[in-house]
């Protein structure tokens, strides 16, 4: 019974959520070190794997960021207070070795290596626990602007944030066994997702999460920003509301052809919108017409 109620009161809080989109419209500006010119897969599993492993990556590289000046990059793991305790040791015993008597945030040893929901929650868990220990050493860290420390600690709370998302998706589409069951294919395992890469098109599509149009946005748009810096950000709503932050340190040191390129977006952006509302008000039109007749 708990478990249908919070699977409701999920299905609600992505309705609104949904709405929400509907009625404001974002646009991001974001700054690369490289670029690719490769499209974004349209295997959902595949664009989640991918999720993981930048996140993985990103919370390794912040680890070696601030390896010097953390002191130490661990935290005391006091009996059951930590919940990834128990799988770590395990882990460790299953290749031979014996267990710390702390737990590294940032490049510790990762439990789940695939992108389930057991995978995004633990990225999640390292995020939020990175977050509080830079908390806490911030004003010990010199030799770093305070600015830049800011944003890595944003970066870890935008990780545990989407992965949290990722996760509420993951349940709502039924993609995590009821307590007993036993799940036939275990994304959290790396192995069983390198199985699924290179399963035929119409077995993998068996595979693939039940998610809406909605829920798919909101990973193709995990996807896309990855860890990347957002330096601008607009969002309009159709009430005229009109809301746009910009990063402190691009605030600093503006770059004029990345604040001309926003604008642009934006005037692209409203236009495309003011179609797809044309559309769906005309379409709206003809079915009442249709209704009344």
């Amino acid at each position: 019974m708990f478990g249908f109620l919070k699977k409701n009161k999920l299905e609600k809080d992505l309705t609104e959520s949904t709405l929400y989109d509907l009625t404001h419209l974002e646009i991001n500006t974001i700054i690369k070190d490289d670029m690719t010119a490769s499209k974004a897969d349209s295997s959902v599993r595949l664009l989640l794997h991918n999720i993981a492993g930048t996140y993985d990556s990103k919370l390794i590289s912040l680890g070696e960021k601030y390896a010097t000046v953390l002191s130490p990059e661990v935290l005391p793991l006091p009996g059951n207070q930590i919940p990834f305790r128990l799988y770590i040791e395990k882990k460790l015993e299953k290749e031979g070795q014996s267990a710390p008597g702390h737990e590294t945030l940032f490049r510790g040893v990762r439990v789940y290596e695939g992108s389930g929901y057991h995978s995004f929650r633990e990225l999640g868990y390292r995020a939020e626990k990175a977050f509080d220990l830079l908390k806490v050493q911030k004003s010990n860290i010199t030799g770093l602007p305070a600015g830049e420390i800011g944003s890595d600690m944003m970066m870890l709370k935008r990780i545990q944030s989407i992965s949290d998302n990722l996760r509420t998706i993951l349940v709502i589409s039924g993609d995590v066994p009821e307590d007993g069951q036993i799940e036939k294919f275990d994304f959290d395992d790396v192995d069983r997702v390198r199985d699924f890469m290179y399963m035929t098109t119409e077995k993998a599509q068996k595979l693939e999460p039940k998610i809406d149009l909605r829920q798919r946005m909101v990973i193709k748009k995990a996807n896309d920003i990855g860890t990347e810096q957002v330096v601008m950000q607009t969002i309009i709503g159709m009430d005229g509301d009109i809301t746009t932050r910009i990063s402190r340190s691009f605030a600093d040191r503006p770059i004029t052809f990345v604040n001309d390129l926003h604008k642009d977006a934006m005037s692209i952006s409203v236009d495309y919108w003011k179609f797809l509302i044309t559309i769906v008000v005309d379409l709206g039109k003809s079915i009442a017409k249709f209704m009344i007749k």
